[in-house]
């Protein structure tokens, strides 16, 4: 990962446990986005230092299940 680091304009995360965005956060571009679909049953931590510093967007989406999908 250390490898791809700054090298992606947006990603979709699609876990649905917790788990760490710090990560993710560190791949995105100036500007990039973090989209979330997956839902965790406890919140997870947002780091915010990336976001503001890096001009970084996270959001979320609500597609349905496999069968709706």
């Amino acid at each position: 990962m250390q490898a791809a680091t700054n090298t992606m304009d947006y990603i979709i995360d699609t876990i649905a446990v917790v788990h760490p965005l710090a990560p993710s956060l560190s791949l995105l571009k100036l500007d990039g986005k973090l989209v979330t679909v997956g839902l965790p049953e406890k919140p997870l931590e947002l780091p915010i230092s990336p976001l503001v510093l890096g001009r970084k967007i996270v959001g979320g989406s609500c597609i349905g299940g496999m069968k709706k999908t």
